[in-house]
């Protein structure tokens, strides 16, 4: 008997072809909105308030990563389950709104002590960007791959007018980042309402189920391993967005805000270059949650330790470059270029990694957590002397660490048993894929 949901087939499928790049186009055209549209915003501004906007969605970015956790659970649990899709996606929407309440109260209250209301913007905006991410992805692994297409192309329109106006008539980030924020939460309101009744936020199970003990067990058990897994698989992005923040911070505390700047742009080139990657493997992770489950997951992982090492060799020129060049721009492009394949080739694997079994995440995660300890450390070390430079070189070693972390950990030195999401009803089997 099929442990795939009903039409399973077609949900899970890769896109391909022309859709697949109208997938491409839009989250693209989103992509390099965001990215772009603050460096020519940068001529109005000025250098100060440049350096004040690229700070707070600096230190707010860890946000996206909380709330669209549950998209990557979502798209792996989701294909390996039958009837239990509403379910799962009532957890991680509960568990996406959560970053976005926190936000608003922050917003609230930065504006009533008209203090820090930049910073509060920020994680406004990336908090319902991260919600909108979460809608879109519940619709795709519902089988309907266009809509995020429609909508990522529709936002970019509207954010495309917004920063326009914001360059015409000067607006400040403040404004700015108000505006984005509205608009990312309105799409995300659209597309939630449209999701089917049993898959909203505050769905509950049909009355005659409800009052069953059984019943009430199971969903709880669902519950727990849906927030498990969202811990697990989103902490290695969330951790990456950390070590941003951290930079960050370290920039400011050492005298060198104004080198936000230069490290704004070099980590958004960076981060174009991996958010093209974190999309494609999104949209091929149901079928590959489906392809490396089993004895099939033992390859998975023999490939991402073959990736990881490569990662480690390519880490190796960091220091040295740190070490006998002048901090400036040419160190900067340098550490940029390591980083950003280094950042690419420890996705990958840690991608391959958390799509095999229930005990792979927890490898993932604790090697994000190395990286995040390294990245402190080696940016305490770096951003006084080297600034923006040693704040890349610090990116550098946190991937390097993260990467060797990973390594040891697929060397089979750390087991635990692998826990299942529990029968939906009809399933007619007691055991699923594991998380």
């Amino acid at each position: 008997m099929t442990l795939l949901a009903p039409e399973a087939e077609a949900r899970t499928g890769a896109p391909r072809g022309g859709l697949l790049l109208a997938l491409f186009a839009g989250r693209g055209a989103f992509r390099a909105t965001i990215a772009l549209a603050p460096l020519v915003l940068a001529v109005p501004w000025g250098a100060d308030r440049f350096a004040e906007y690229a700070g707070a969605v600096g230190v707010s970015a860890w946000t996206v990563f909380v709330a669209s956790s549950g998209e990557k659970a979502a798209l792996k649990l989701v294909p390996r389950t039958r009837r239990l899709g509403g379910a799962i996606a009532r957890v991680v929407l509960r568990v996406a709104a959560v970053p976005v309440l926190v936000a608003v109260a922050a917003f609230v209250a930065a504006t009533a002590l008209d203090r820090g209301r930049v910073l509060a913007a920020a994680l406004l905006w990336c908090a319902a960007l991260g919600m909108l991410q979460l809608a879109v992805g519940l619709h795709r692994v519902r089988g309907h791959p266009g809509t995020d297409a429609v909508t990522f192309a529709g936002v970019t329109g509207a954010l495309l007018v917004i920063s326009a106006l914001t360059f015409h008539f000067a607006w400040s980030p403040l404004r700015q980042l108000h505006l984005f924020a509205a608009t990312a939460l309105t799409a995300a309101v659209v597309l939630l309402w449209r999701l089917p009744p049993g898959w909203s936020i505050a769905a509950l199970p049909g009355r005659a189920a409800a009052g069953r003990t059984v019943e009430r067990a199971r969903r709880r058990r669902v519950a727990r391993l849906v927030l498990r897994t969202c811990g697990l698989l989103g902490l290695p992005e969330l951790v990456a967005s950390l070590c941003l923040a951290v930079c960050y911070l370290v920039l400011g505390i050492a005298g060198h805000g104004t080198e936000s700047g230069p490290f704004y742009v070099a980590v958004t080139l960076s981060g174009f270059c991996s958010a093209a990657l974190t999309y494609l493997l999104r949209l091929r992770q149901p079928a590959t949650s489906l392809r490396l489950r089993g004895p099939a997951g033992r390859a998975g992982r023999a490939k991402a330790r073959r990736l990881l090492r490569v990662a480690m060799l390519l880490c190796l020129p960091g220091l040295p470059l740190v070490l006998f060049l002048p901090a400036g721009t040419l160190l900067l492009v340098l550490l940029t270029c390591l980083e950003t394949p280094l950042f690419a080739l420890v996705a990958y694997a840690g991608y391959l990694v958390e799509n095999t079994d229930g005990r792979s995440p927890r490898l993932t995660a604790t090697s994000a957590t190395v990286g995040l300890v390294v990245v402190a450390a080696a940016a305490a070390l770096l951003v006084p002397h080297a600034a923006s430079s040693g704040a890349m070189a610090a990116l550098l070693l946190s991937a390097g660490a993260s990467a060797f972390g990973l390594d040891v950990g697929l060397s089979g030195r750390w087991r635990r048993p692998v826990r299942t999401l529990p029968p939906g009803p009809g399933d007619g089997s007691q055991r699923h894929g594991g998380t």
